[in-house]
């Protein structure tokens, strides 16, 4: 604790909210403690201790911590952020969006539009991975998430894009 009889409006100090130590200003003086401001926001509230004082008013110190300077710039002569905001910003190169990832499911389902004969899961995970479509994400069993995948898409769409096959227990076509 400090010697707070010195403490003024405009004070910068250190104060404990919780375990942290946080930098304000005194905004006001009250009859219990002292209303304050977290210097770099606007976030105001009441104290009734200060741990130590930083910069007393009208010191430099103070000055800075409360509000920004700003230097005097020649009119003839932009400063450089100036002339940041005064040119615009360029076009995004004209080779569209950046790549997106395709999901497991739809990889596969790649995999088995392009394939002539019904595929399992774990044939048609080796050809996603092969091709580069979908790179394992270090989940153990994505074989079984495929599976439950092609299942949910069945059950729940109208017209699914994906069936079981006839031909080949436990393997899939692409439904066109």
């Amino acid at each position: 604790m400090c010697d707070t009889s010195n403490i003024t409006v405009g004070t910068i100090v250190m104060v404990k909210v919780g375990r942290n130590e946080i930098e304000v200003v005194v905004t006001e003086i009250t009859a219990n403690g002292w209303k304050v401001k977290k210097v770099g926001s606007d976030r105001e509230f009441i104290v009734t201790r200060i741990e130590r004082v930083i910069a007393e008013p009208g010191a430099p110190e103070a000055a800075s911590a409360t509000e920004p300077e700003t230097e005097a710039v020649d009119a003839e002569i932009p400063s450089e952020a100036e002339e940041e905001v005064d040119t615009p910003n360029p076009a995004p190169e004209s080779g569209g969006s950046p790549e997106k990832k395709l999901s497991l499911l739809n990889a596969a389902l790649l995999v088995l539009k392009r394939s002539r004969t019904p595929l399992n899961t774990k044939e048609i995970l080796a050809q996603v991975i092969e091709e580069g479509l979908w790179s394992p994400n270090g989940a153990k069993t994505p074989e079984q998430s495929l599976y439950s995948a092609f299942f949910r898409e069945i059950k729940e769409k109208e017209t699914p894009r994906v069936r079981k096959s006839a031909a080949r227990r436990g393997a899939f076509e692409f439904n066109s």
